[in-house]
């Protein structure tokens, strides 16, 4: 007689994270951070100092079956694109921006077979490279060779007409579910990790079908996969085209050939994906009009000296609008251009210009004034915030810096200032600028504003970024007596300001931090991520 069939149940092996992806990623995080809009967590500093111990963070993870990850809490705000432009950015907790980078790049080369291939010039954005210090993409492809790969089709085309288009919300609107079908197709041995990443996504998204993160950078990667729909079908019309993230450019023989290959393209990123494409950045150019454009992308009238400067940076190709320029990674011819020119006039310009500033010259010229420690702008930046509002973060890390080199009396007025425009109407309105505030007084103790911050009020905001950096920077301003009440209410705080409560809580005097850590340990409250955050105030207290 044939056997009755079983009724065991088959349990599936546990898919683990790998030991290199993981250590690649924590590698990533340290060397371009877990976003480029926010400060970094500590809690990066606090994972690092025990990544290798035993019952670490490195080990809890590996342990992990991260089919059944449970997403832990993000935050995500308004950030300033332009003067009246915004966008929605998210920050991960630490443990999730770690397990999404590793898993990424666990499948960053099954995507990348996925794409286009290089040879072919179609796609320029976030071809995946891993290197030394966590390098994610090839630095050989981005916005320049996008921009030069349309000069030479210009050039040496029989075209009469060029399609510039832009996917309007890319990033928060792009579909969950032709995303997850790549996702499934791209890998047959990764199938699993890819499902581990499809649920981390849905547990993101929640109730909606729609949207990535903004902000890390393994999302920038997906995003190019979810676009191979696109690239390909355009590839499979024969119809020339380059892209850079949500750029396109489609080469055409005459204009009602470029209406046509336009509305295609409307056509199959709504249906794909979900997607439009933005009216106010898409058009028809003829072969000159494009010609000019690609020369000289940066289209804003200017005064000279920003002129000039623009004009270097484009001709050098230093325009990638999507990646902070650093004057150190400059070729000495470069370096040599840009500090023949005046900088402090360059920024004076480029505030008389009002609506109109050029938001990536303004930040380059912000940063290199803080890399020489040029403190003579510092008033006219002060005076000129509701213009510089979209450089905020730029603004503030040039003002805490220069500020360390004033007379104390002078950096604590200046301090008094910064608080001072947590109420203001324009740049205190938004919780991003509040953050970056705050963050002055969480990274340093030295702006002798003890009493200016033990009177700000978070209540008023009810936003997590803002609550998290002023309790920080009440401990650097060592509000003991704050610390001691307030702690026996840690249960009822968010976890990112619970995290910031147990580091900032190591300014306590005596044993008392220590005795109240290791009560919470007692009683099983801290999970391994508040374990790590623990053993590193017990290492480096904040001072």
């Amino acid at each position: 007689m044939p056997k009755p069939p079983s009724s065991k149940k088959i349990v599936a092996a546990p898919v683990s994270l790998s030991e290199t992806s993981l250590d690649w990623a924590l590698e990533h995080i340290e060397t371009y951070g877990d976003t480029d809009l926010f400060p970094v967590p500590f809690e990066y500093a606090a994972i690092r100092r025990t990544w290798k111990n035993q019952g670490g963070v490195r080990e809890w993870l590996l342990a992990q079956d991260i089919q059944k990850w449970e997403c832990r809490a993000r935050r995500r705000c308004l950030v300033p694109k332009h003067r009246f432009g915004f966008r929605i950015s998210t920050q991960l907790d630490p443990l999730d921006t770690l397990v999404y980078t590793a898993l990424v790049y666990d499948l960053g080369r099954d995507i990348e077979r996925q794409r286009i291939p290089i040879t072919k010039k179609a796609v320029h954005s976030y071809r995946f490279l891993p290197g030394q210090a966590g390098q994610f993409y090839d630095p050989h492809y981005g916005w320049e060779s996008f921009r030069k790969h349309s000069l030479e089709q210009i050039r040496t085309g029989d075209f009469g007409a060029v399609v510039v288009a832009d996917i309007a919300d890319f990033f928060p609107r792009v579909y969950a579910h032709p995303l997850e079908n790549a996702l499934s197709t791209c890998t047959q041995t990764r199938r699993r990790k890819a499902k581990a990443i499809q649920s981390i996504l849905k547990q993101w998204n929640q109730t909606i079908s729609y949207g990535l993160p903004v902000g890390p950078s393994a999302s920038r990667l997906l995003s190019e996969l979810a676009l191979t729909i696109v690239d390909d079908r355009l590839a499979d019309e024969g119809i020339p085209f380059c892209r850079f993230s949500d750029d396109y450019r489609m080469f055409c023989k005459d204009e009602r050939t470029a209406y046509d290959r336009l509305a295609l393209l409307a056509q199959i990123l709504f249906d794909g994906l979900g997607l439009t494409l933005q009216q106010q950045k898409t058009r028809i150019l003829n072969r000159q009009q494009a010609f000019e454009y690609f020369m000289t992308p940066r289209r804003k009238e200017r005064a000279r000296l920003s002129a000039e400067f623009a004009s270097i940076l484009d001709n050098l190709g230093l325009t990638d609008r999507y990646r902070k320029l650093d004057y150190d990674s400059l070729a000495p011819d470069v370096k040599a251009q840009v500090n023949a020119l005046n900088l402090e006039q360059v920024l004076e310009e480029q505030i008389d210009l009002g609506e109109s500033i050029d938001v990536l010259l303004a930040s380059f010229v912000l940063n290199r004034l803080t890399q020489l420690q040029n403190k003579k702008p510092l008033a006219r930046v002060m005076a000129s915030l509701d213009v510089l509002y979209p450089v905020f973060k730029d603004v503030v890390g040039y003002v805490s810096s220069v500020a360390i080199n004033l007379h104390f009396s002078k950096r604590k007025a200046l301090g008094k200032q910064l608080l001072d425009l947590l109420d203001d109407a324009i740049p205190g309105h938004l919780e991003y600028h509040r953050c970056w505030i705050l963050n002055v007084f969480a990274e340093s103790g030295k702006w002798d504003n003890e009493e200016a911050l033990a009177s700000v009020k978070p209540q008023a905001w009810g936003d997590d970024f803002s609550r998290r950096e002023l309790i920080l920077a009440r401990g650097r301003a060592k509000h003991k007596t704050w610390f001691k009440s307030e702690k026996l209410r840690i249960d009822n705080l968010a976890p990112w300001d619970r995290r910031a409560f147990l580091y900032a809580a190591s300014c306590l005097p005596g044993d008392e931090a220590e005795h109240w850590w290791n009560g919470l340990k007692r009683a099983g409250k801290l999970d391994p991520l508040e374990g790590a955050v623990v053993a590193y105030a017990r290492q480096d207290p904040i001072t």
